[in-house]
């Protein structure tokens, strides 16, 4: 079968190899010329130091020859180790890392409708990523646990992340103590103080239009300093915080992520890094982000095409949705955007699974559904094998004319059909012998998912000195 070509399918889209190149060059303007705030001193020094120019109100600019030898520099892939090394996961490779959402203060239940958040919360969605199979990296931040202390709530999320899970995990980037104790704990975890080996990722979000603060270059320094993934991500509103058109606003994107790359490379050549692009467009009509539509499915196409253009892993896309239920609106604008994800070869997708409410909300339910939406997808990604022996010759001159081939001792279509677990595919008479939503069958789901996970081994003595750190810094802040 012939191989998927992802860059085509996203080239169709209007990510052409001359508009790749357009977007190139106006974010090289906007570097060389009009600039970028950076609310770092030690960040503005290291451009300072490398040949750019600090100009009024923290602005930066810098050479392009600089930026183009700092690009090169970072890896097309890398592998993020898990502490179960058969979790191991490489980005830039032929399969999608994907973990859950991330950064949701409110959560829906079946039993609860919407409401706050907890770290109770955190702790299922942590489970569930360890059972599901289609979710191989564990996250950070899955939803905020607004029952805990602000200042130490990193410390909470990644102790469970390390004790529920041994898949990898991402940390906190928001600033360098917190970068700083996040990677402790993975020295802890991993038996690797030096930190030797990529074992965690943090998310680096600019701040648009052409700014990143203070916060966020801590982290961005701290993780490159380590050797540790930085995913560099420009939240785009376009319309809002970017142009109204999609190219000015892909190529402002484009040049705050160059920026924060060509900053990671300064600091530790060979820095790995991810391109993200989870920009989307507001609905004027109220003012408000939607994250479920068309253009964001465009800006997933083009960061897919982006990356591939600067040979670096991308980031983008994933199960999001404007929808305050799940209901089908969240089903529609999910599958587009999952779908729209895997078929423009996106690295690295966080939000895979659970988002509502342009991200302010996540849902167990949907958490699953999503996952089995992925099952879908990456089914059909599958494709078809054909050969003489599957083109099955012997089974159709075994059959008389208008008979069929149903056979109950056949135990070939168990191998050769994906089986959905929520989706019900019984006919109307078996249904409606219980009449379940599909809501009430994920909500079932995730009910016996929770029942059957096993939290996985970890050294009873790491553990320990893990929960002693993290005891330690509690009382430090």
């Amino acid at each position: 079968m012939p191989e998927y070509d992802a860059g085509t399918t996203a080239a169709s889209l209007g990510v052409t190899r001359e508009s790749r190149a357009a977007i190139h060059e106006a974010s090289m303007h906007i570097i060389e010329d009009i600039g970028i705030q950076i609310n770092h001193e030690r960040a503005r020094m290291v451009f300072e130091r490398n040949g750019g120019e600090i100009h009024e109100n923290n602005v930066v600019t810098l050479p392009r020859d600089i930026v183009a030898a700092c690009v090169e520099k970072a890896p097309a892939q890398f592998t993020l180790y898990a502490r179960n090394t058969g979790n191991d996961v490489t980005v830039g490779g032929n399969e999608s890392v994907r973990a859950p959402g991330y950064g949701p203060s409110n959560i829906h239940t079946v039993e609860d409708g919407r409401r706050r958040s907890t770290l109770s919360d955190y702790t299922d969605f942590v489970k569930l990523s360890q059972m599901e199979s289609v979710i191989n990296c564990t996250g950070y931040n899955v939803c905020e646990p607004n029952d805990t202390d602000q200042a130490t709530k990193h410390l909470d999320m990644v102790e469970r992340s390390l004790i529920y899970t041994d898949q990898p995990v991402m940390g906190s980037a928001y600033g360098e103590d917190r970068a700083q104790e996040c990677l402790d704990m993975l020295g802890i975890v991993m038996d690797d103080p030096d930190l030797r080996k990529p074992y965690t990722a943090g998310l680096i979000n600019t701040v648009p239009p052409r700014s990143l603060d203070t916060k966020t270059l801590g982290g961005l320094m701290t993780y490159a300093e380590n050797g540790q993934p930085v995913i560099i991500s420009s939240f785009t509103m376009a319309g809002a915080s970017g142009p109204e058109t999609l190219a000015g606003s892909m190529a402002q994107a484009n040049a705050e992520n160059l920026l924060a790359i060509t900053l990671a490379q300064l600091l530790n050549p060979g820095t790995p890094v991810v391109y993200g692009v989870p920009a989307s467009n507001i609905d004027a009509r109220y003012g408000s982000l939607s994250i479920g539509s068309p253009e964001s499915a465009l800006f997933v196409s083009f960061c897919g095409q982006m990356g591939r253009y600067y040979d670096i892993p991308s980031r983008g896309g994933g199960g999001l949705s404007d929808s305050k239920s799940v209901d089908f609106q969240a089903g529609f604008e999910s599958m587009l955007l999952q779908t729209i994800t895997a078929l423009s070869g996106i690295d690295f997708v966080l939000h895979s699974a659970g988002i509502l409410e342009s991200y302010s909300a996540i849902s167990p339910e949907k958490f699953v559904l999503d996952c089995e939406t992925l099952q879908y997808i990456d089914r059909f990604k599958r494709g078809i094998t054909i050969s003489p022996d599957t083109c099955a010759l012997d089974r159709m001159s075994a059959v008389e004319p208008a008979g069929h081939f149903l056979d109950p001792s056949n135990d070939q279509l168990e191998k050769v059909f994906y089986r959905p677990d929520i989706a019900d595919k019984r006919s109307y008479s078996d249904w409606d012998t219980d009449s379940t939503s599909a809501v009430e069958r994920a909500h079932d789901r995730v009910q016996r998912q929770l029942e059957a996970y096993q939290k996985p081994h970890l050294d009873a003595d790491i553990e320990r000195d893990l929960t002693e750190y993290v005891e330690d810094r509690k009382a430090a802040h």
